[in-house]
């Protein structure tokens, strides 16, 4: 077949090109420009999007957190009007997230502006694994090691941990939490089931678990190792 020939654009195409781009730079760039500007200050300054109550802040997810604690961390009040208006687009949601997450009880803090004027938050709480002795005060403990405090209208049925203190840092200490939740997996239900209790889980030695086990006025101390603790 015969050869396509490439024929060149001329100088009066270059020029419509040149045309379209100006008219869009000049009639129609700075419009919306405007627009999006006077969108913003609405946005900010509109008294439609600001939070005028402590019920324009919904709260879910939290057991143990209280909703005065979270609205504290937060830093409104619990209950109420608020005395000046917080506009939601002003509110750092970084800075509140890590605020919330400060408490505790809080592993992570999810924030989510509902137009026109209510701020969602959801609140994922720590799982408690067991009971720690702590200066004389009993506290509970999570899988990282992060204590707890107990709540008062909250009963746990947990061993009591010794030993963490002999951990070297928070590495070592989530990995002796570990082996307990290990041991726990394998032999909690086995145990219950012959009627005994365990009571108390020396973590000190981090390749020798011991556990204390009660039934009735009879106690074990037994040495499970680090592993095969069901056999």
């Amino acid at each position: 077949r015969p050869k396509a020939v490439p024929v060149r654009r001329g100088r009066l195409a270059r020029l419509k090109r040149l045309s379209k781009w100006a008219v869009w730079l000049i009639l129609i760039l700075p419009p919306m420009g405007y627009g999006g500007y006077r969108l913003a200050v609405f946005g900010f300054t509109s008294p439609r999007f600001a939070l005028t109550s402590a019920d324009d802040v919904v709260l879910t997810g939290n057991q143990f957190v209280s909703r005065e604690e979270a609205m504290n961390a937060l830093g409104l009040p619990s209950a109420g009007k608020l005395q000046y208006g917080m506009n939601i687009f002003k509110i750092s949601m970084e800075e509140k997230q890590k605020q919330l997450e400060s408490i505790p009880w809080v592993l992570k803090a999810t924030l989510t502006r509902a137009y026109p004027n209510r701020l969602a938050v959801h609140l994922e709480e720590r799982t408690p694994v067991a009971f720690v002795n702590v200066g004389g005060r009993v506290k509970l403990v999570d899988g990282e090691g992060v204590l707890l405090e107990k709540p008062e209208r909250a009963s746990f049925n947990f061993p009591v941990l010794t030993g963490l203190d002999a951990a070297s840092g928070r590495p070592e200490r989530t990995t002796r939490l570990g082996l307990y939740g290990t041991f726990m997996h394998e032999v909690a239900r086995d145990v219950a089931t012959a009627g005994w209790m365990i009571s108390e889980v020396d973590l000190a030695d981090g390749d020798d678990l011991k556990a204390m086990l009660a039934r009735g006025r009879e106690t074990l101390q037994l040495h499970f190792g680090h592993e095969s603790f069901g056999e």
